[in-house]
């Protein structure tokens, strides 16, 4: 295989241009990697952006959609089980903010109305 570092640049170039398929494979490749990516950012935040994309360039776009997928079956079953078990009237309700987090303070609380 020529390589550009030796003076091969035209037969490289003749390469890319006689196997279109492989250029692609590569642009199929990273664009699956980046919508795996976008989904696992989109259920997971920034750090499972990268995680995922990260994993689908290591190894496939449609492997890393699998798993992915298998993660977020995982992670519906586990939200039934919990509703199953406890019933949706019996889920304890989260505890109400504490008085300080509701009014507005900083910079930017005469946006949220809080003028005092």
């Amino acid at each position: 295989m020529p390589f550009v570092t030796d003076g091969g640049a035209r037969e490289v170039a003749m390469m890319l241009v006689a196997y279109p398929w492989l250029i692609l494979l590569a642009a199929g490749w990273v664009v699956g990697s980046v919508f795996v990516g976008a989904v696992g950012g989109a259920t997971r935040g920034v750090q499972g952006f990268f995680v995922w994309t990260l994993a689908a360039l290591m190894f496939s776009p449609l492997l890393a959609m699998l798993g992915l997928i298998g993660v977020l079956l995982g992670d519906l079953v586990r939200e039934i089980e919990i509703k199953a078990i406890h019933g949706p009237d019996e889920l304890p309700l989260p505890p109400p903010p504490p008085p300080s987090a509701r009014r507005g303070s900083g910079r930017f609380a005469h946006l949220a109305g809080d003028d005092e």
